[in-house]
């Protein structure tokens, strides 16, 4: 299995992480003729967390979820996966799925078949924010570090950190229906919950402008 692997940095600011390497949502892995263009930046802000914007070209996504946790995945959904114990035989990965609404649907757990929502008091600082535009649509997720060591208690971000991750564009529903991903997934049928496949994710230090 090809590994792929997605190099973020340190920012001092938000509006460094224009500076942050662009991944691709671009592994259709299970077909598919519609494939709306999809790409994004991640960063790690010290003492707030890290930081993901994902955009999609995309008109007039389907987005009829309004309420967090939610089932937006049957919308026109981007979505991030990040596990910040890869070395664990089974670990523990989180998931935020985001609709053009700005619903999240976050959760953590072991298996696709084993997830929870996320206790009220780790919320704190988690924050999603969309905008939709005539032509696409883009999410900002916020992904504080207080949730980040809550559930990884031995993670610490720093430079030459290591963690995985995955992000996807999806939608489940009929019409337009559609499956993607940044790194390739060679399960059989449609599933992002394999952590197996996730990017090998490693923080640096942002050079100079």
């Amino acid at each position: 299995m090809t590994i792929t692997t997605y190099d973020t940095y340190t920012l001092s600011t938000e509006e460094e992480l224009a500076r942050c390497p662009v991944f691709h949502v671009d592994q259709f892995n299970w077909g598919g003729s519609y494939r709306p263009l999809t790409t994004g930046r991640l960063g790690f802000l010290p003492g707030t967390g890290f930081l993901l914007e994902m955009e999609c070209q995309e008109t007039d996504p389907c987005r009829t979820c309004t309420q967090d946790n939610d089932p937006v995945y049957l919308d026109s959904a981007m979505e991030a996966f990040f596990c910040f114990a890869p070395q664990e035989a089974e670990p523990l990965y989180l998931n935020f799925e985001m609709n053009a609404n700005g619903a999240m649907l976050a959760c953590h757990g072991r298996s696709r078949g084993n997830r929870s929502p996320f206790a009220e008091e780790l919320r704190a600082g988690l924050l999603c924010q969309a905008k939709v535009l005539a032509d696409r649509w883009s999410i900002r997720l916020t992904l504080p570090l207080t949730l980040v060591q809550a559930l990884y208690p031995d993670f610490a971000p720093e430079t030459g950190s290591r963690f995985t991750c995955n992000f996807y564009k999806i939608k489940e529903s009929k019409g337009l229906t559609h499956f993607a991903s940044f790194a390739p997934i060679t399960a059989p049928e449609p599933d992002f919950h394999l952590p197996e496949y996730f990017a090998h994710a490693q923080i640096h230090e942002l050079p100079p402008a």
